[in-house]
C-alpha cells in the first residue's frame, strides 16, 4: 500500500514538473513556477525542482528568490553542475560579475566538457572587461569636461568682465585643474554608484521581509500578568477572570 502511495506521488511530481517545464516553454513564467512549487511540496529533496524554479524566478526577474532555490540545489546536490550553473546565472544578472565567474567555474570542473559553461565564462569575461574600460572612460570624459568648462570660465574671465577674478597665469592653470578634479570626482561616484547598486537586485522583496517580521512577532508568546490571590479572587468578583 506505501509502495503504490509512493509511485503516485513520484507519478504526480513528474506530472507537475513536465506541466512547468511546458510553461517555461511556452513563457508562462508564472505558472510554472505553481507547478514546481506543487511539486516540490510533495518532494522537497528534489534538487531538479528547485533549479527549475530558480529558472522561472529568473525568467521574472526575481533574482532574490531565484538564488535561494540555486542555493538549495547547490545544497541538496553539491556535485550536480547545473546548480552552480543557476547560481551563477542569477548573479550575473544581478551584475555580480566576480561571483558569478567563480559559480560558472565551480560547474565548469564538475563538468568539464561543457561548452556552454565556457563560452558563458567568456561572455562575462568580456562583458566585465567592457565595464572597466566604460567606467575609466567615463571618469576621463567627467575629467575633460572639467577641465575645458575651467578654461572657458578663465577666458570669459579674462575678457568679458573689467576686473577680472583670475590675473595670474598660475591661479588660471590651478582653477582649470581644480575643475578637472571636481569632474573626476563626479566620474568616479559615478562609477561607484554603479558598482554599489550591483546586486541590489537580490535583496528580499518588501512583502517578503513583511511577512516574515509579522510570522514572528506572531510565534511571540503573549506575557501574563501574575497575581497575587487576593487580585486574583477580586478580578474574580469582578467577572474579569
Amino acid at each position: 500500500m506505501d509502495e503504490s502511495k509512493r509511485n503516485n506521488q513520484s507519478v504526480n511530481v513528474e506530472e507537475l514538473k513536465n506541466k512547468g517545464n511546458e510553461c517555461v516553454k511556452d513563457g508562462k513564467f508564472i505558472e510554472a513556477v505553481l507547478h514546481y512549487t506543487q511539486a516540490i511540496k510533495m518532494d522537497p529533496n528534489n534538487y531538479v525542482l528547485y533549479s527549475n524554479r530558480s529558472l522561472a524566478f529568473l525568467k521574472l526577474d526575481q533574482h532574490y528568490l531565484s538564488l535561494q532555490d540555486a542555493n538549495e540545489t547547490v545544497r541538496l546536490q553539491p556535485q550536480w553542475a547545473k546548480g552552480y550553473f543557476r547560481r551563477a546565472e542569477v548573479e550575473a544578472a544581478s551584475e555580480l560579475y566576480d561571483e558569478a565567474i567563480i559559480s560558472y567555474t565551480r560547474a565548469l570542473q564538475l563538468d568539464p566538457h561543457n561548452p556552454k559553461l565556457m563560452e558563458s565564462i567568456k561572455n562575462l569575461t568580456d562583458m566585465q572587461k567592457k565595464k572597466i574600460e566604460g567606467q575609466q572612460n567615463i571618469i576621463w570624459l567627467c575629467t575633460c569636461i572639467g577641465f575645458i568648462i575651467g578654461i572657458c570660465i578663465v577666458v570669459l574671465d579674462f575678457f568679458l568682465t573689467t576686473n577680472p577674478t583670475l590675473t595670474h597665469p598660475f591661479s588660471m592653470v590651478a582653477f582649470s585643474i581644480a575643475l578637472a578634479g571636481l569632474g573626476w570626482a563626479i566620474g568616479k561616484t559615478s562609477t561607484l554608484m554603479s558598482a554599489w547598486n550591483a546586486g541590489k537586485s537580490l535583496q528580499p522583496p518588501p512583502d517578503l521581509v513583511s511577512n516574515d517580521t509579522s510570522e514572528k512577532e506572531a510565534t511571540i508568546p503573549e506575557k501574563k500578568t501574575k497575581y497575587s490571590k487576593a487580585q486574583a479572587r477580586q478580578r474574580y468578583k469582578q467577572g474579569k477572570l
